[in-house]
C-alpha cells in the first residue's frame, strides 16, 4: 500500500489551479486563502483555537475536575476514619472507603483526559460538517449553472423548432424545483455553524473562515494482536470494570461476616463477567475500526488513480474543444466530474482522519 504522506489544506483544492476558470473559482466559504469580495472576510477559526475555546468552556471537565479536588481532599478525612476506628467493622469498612477513594481518583484523571480527546474529536467533526454542508452547496450551485447553460440552450433550440417546447417546459420544471431545494443545502450550513458555534461558545449565526490542516497518511502496518493487547492494558472502560473486580475481591477478602460470603462472591463473579465483555467490546471495535479503515485507503487510492485518468482525459478534451469536436458545456460538464470526485477525496480524507484518531486513541471508539 502506498504510504505517502498528504498535508490536506481544507478545502482539499488540489485541482484549483487545473480547474482556474470562473465556473470552478474556489468558494469563499471553503478556503482559508479565499477572498470575499465586497464584504468583510469573515474571522479565522483554526480547528485548535475551537479546541481550546470548547475544552474552556467546557462543564463536565470543570466539573470532573472539582470532583478530582473534593476526592483528594477527602482522603485526609478517611485516613483519620482508619486511625481512630474503635470497631472492626469500622476498620473494615474504613479499609474500603480508603480503597474505593484511592480508584475514583484515578478514575478522574483518566476521565480528564479522555474528555479532552472527546472534545477534540467531537469539534474536528464539526469543523468537517461546515466544510462538508458549505462545499456541498459550492457542487449544487455549479450544477444549476451547467443546468441554467443547458436550459437556455434548448431554450434556443425550442424557439428553433429543434425540440418540442414538451420537453423545454419538462427541463425548466426541474430546473425550478432545483433551485427552490437550494435552500436546503442552505440550511445544512446554517445547521453545521450552529452547532460548531454552540461548541465553542460563540454566536450561533456567526460565520468564519475556517483553517484546519490534516495529514492524509495510511495507517502504519499493526501487529493488531498486539495493539488491542497494549489497547486494552490502558482503556477507560476496561480499567473501570478492572478496578470494580478489584473492589469486589477486596471486600470478599476483608470481610469477616461469613454470611455475606456468597453474595461477595457473586459480586465477584459478575465483576468478571462484566471485565470479560467490555475486552471483548473493544476487541470487537478495534477489528472493525482496522478493517473499515484499510478497506477506505484502499477506495481512496483507487479514486485518486480514476482522478488522474480524468485529467489526462481533461486535457484531450481541451483540445478536442480548440479544434470544434466538443462544444464549451460539453468540457464544463467534464469539470464538474473532476471536480465532484475532487471534492470526494476530501471527504474520504476528513473521514480518515477521524477513524485513525479514534483508532489510535481507543477510548473514543
Amino acid at each position: 500500500m502506498n504510504k505517502k504522506t498528504k498535508k490536506v489544506k481544507i478545502l482539499f483544492f488540489i485541482l484549483s489551479a487545473a480547474l482556474s476558470i470562473g465556473l470552478y473559482a474556489v468558494p469563499p466559504s471553503a478556503s482559508s486563502k479565499a477572498v470575499v469580495r465586497d464584504t468583510p472576510e469573515p474571522d479565522r477559526l483554526t480547528r485548535s483555537d475551537a479546541v481550546k475555546f470548547s475544552i474552556e468552556r467546557s462543564s463536565e471537565l470543570k466539573n470532573l475536575d472539582e470532583n478530582a479536588y473534593i476526592n483528594e481532599l477527602n482522603r485526609s478525612s478517611l485516613e483519620s476514619a482508619k486511625v481512630e476506628s474503635i470497631t472492626e467493622t469500622q476498620y473494615i469498612n474504613s479499609l474500603i472507603s480508603l480503597f474505593q477513594n484511592e480508584l475514583r481518583q484515578a478514575t478522574f484523571i483518566e476521565n480528564i483526559a479522555l474528555q479532552r480527546l472527546a472534545i477534540e474529536s467531537t469539534v474536528t467533526r464539526y469543523f468537517m460538517s461546515v466544510l462538508t454542508a458549505e462545499r456541498e452547496l459550492f457542487l449544487y450551485d455549479k450544477n444549476l449553472e451547467l443546468t441554467k447553460t443547458n436550459l437556455d440552450i434548448t431554450k434556443i433550440k425550442q424557439e428553433l423548432g429543434m425540440v418540442s417546447k414538451n420537453s423545454y417546459d419538462m427541463l425548466k420544471l426541474s430546473y425550478d424545483k432545483d433551485v427552490s431545494n437550494r435552500e436546503i443545502k442552505v440550511i445544512s450550513i446554517d445547521n453545521a455553524y450552529r452547532a460548531l458555534n454552540n461548541a465553542i461558545g460563540t454566536e450561533l449565526d456567526k460565520r468564519w473562515t475556517l483553517d484546519a490542516e490534516i495529514e492524509y497518511e495510511p495507517l502504519e502496518e499493526y501487529n493488531l494482536a498486539q495493539y488491542i493487547a497494549d489497547s486494552t492494558a490502558s482503556n477507560v472502560t476496561v480499567k473501570a470494570k478492572e478496578n470494580d473486580l478489584a473492589l469486589a475481591k477486596y471486600r470478599l477478602s476483608v470481610s469477616t461476616d461469613h454470611g455475606a460470603k456468597d453474595e461477595l462472591e457473586i459480586g465477584v463473579r459478575q465483576a468478571e463477567r462484566a471485565l470479560n465483555d467490555a475486552k471483548k467490546s473493544l476487541n470487537d471495535r478495534l477489528v472493525s475500526g482496522y478493517k473499515e479503515i484499510r478497506s477506505a485507503e484502499t477506495q481512496y487510492e483507487l479514486i485518486e488513480n480514476d482522478l488522474s485518468d480524468m485529467l489526462s482525459q481533461l486535457a484531450i478534451k481541451e483540445t478536442q474543444l480548440e479544434l470544434g469536436k466538443l462544444t464549451r458545456i460539453d468540457v464544463d460538464n467534464y469539470r464538474y466530474q473532476i471536480l465532484t470526485v475532487e471534492y470526494r477525496l476530501f471527504g474520504m480524507a476528513s473521514d480518515h482522519y477521524i477513524k485513525v484518531t479514534q483508532f489510535k486513541n481507543p477510548d473514543l471508539l
